[in-house]
């Protein structure tokens, strides 16, 4: 019986080591550079998004779904369908947030400093922009059988403040945000269905961002 134990032990230590050893062959087998460089090859990216918003004073998440369109050159524009319509565009220095039937709500960065850091913090990791997060973050970049995942620890004031971790994971393009606050709180965003074509703006969304 004793032996058998120390058989099944030995054979535990073996199948440890090799997923031990997988697994820090794969932390090294991406850099921050070359993520870097395959989130910036599509520069058009539409698809599908979920959300998941753990509050601690709630019992249940909040769920919200919808569709984003993220241009690299123009911004970000991100439509949530359900519970209720929610419309954002996010541009260089300007924000327009429209509920509803609505007259949209334009911010400009020049009134709302704080609003647009967090905005644009949102887009650099979306865009996969290392040089943004890296003046923000520690970061740990991880890969496990062709997918990655990036955990990013804030340095300072006011992330430091908010958040305890931010992860993104994918594969060729981002699959998922996970952000977690100090108080607890958490949310969970999920993109699926994305697409590169057409890899140009249709005149209508160009219109989007003409505002």
């Amino acid at each position: 019986m004793l032996k058998s134990k120390e058989l099944q032990n030995n054979v535990f230590k073996k199948i440890a080591f090799i997923l031990l050893f997988s697994f820090s062959c794969s932390l090294s087998a991406l850099t921050l550079e070359q993520l870097q460089q395959k989130l910036m090859t599509d520069q058009l990216l539409r698809g599908d998004f979920s959300q998941s918003k753990t509050l601690q004073i709630f019992e249940h998440p909040l769920l919200s779904s919808g569709t984003f369109l993220l241009s690299h050159q123009q911004g970000l524009v991100w439509k949530q369908a359900s519970p209720f319509p929610v419309a954002l565009v996010l541009a260089k220095d300007k924000l327009s947030q429209q509920f509803l039937d609505q007259a949209p709500d334009v911010i400009e960065a020049k009134d709302n400093p704080m609003v647009f850091y967090f905005s644009h913090l949102f887009l650099s990791l979306f865009k996969g922009d290392m040089n943004a997060l890296k003046a923000q973050f520690e970061l740990t970049l991880i890969e496990v059988k062709g997918h990655w995942v990036l955990l990013l620890k804030p340095k300072s004031a006011p992330l430091n403040k908010v958040f305890s971790k931010i992860e993104i994971k994918g594969n060729k393009q981002i699959q998922g945000l996970n952000l977690v606050e100090l108080n607890g709180d958490a949310t969970t965003i999920t993109f699926t269905n994305i697409s590169t074509q057409p890899a140009q703006l249709t005149e209508q969304e160009k219109d989007v961002f003409n505002f």
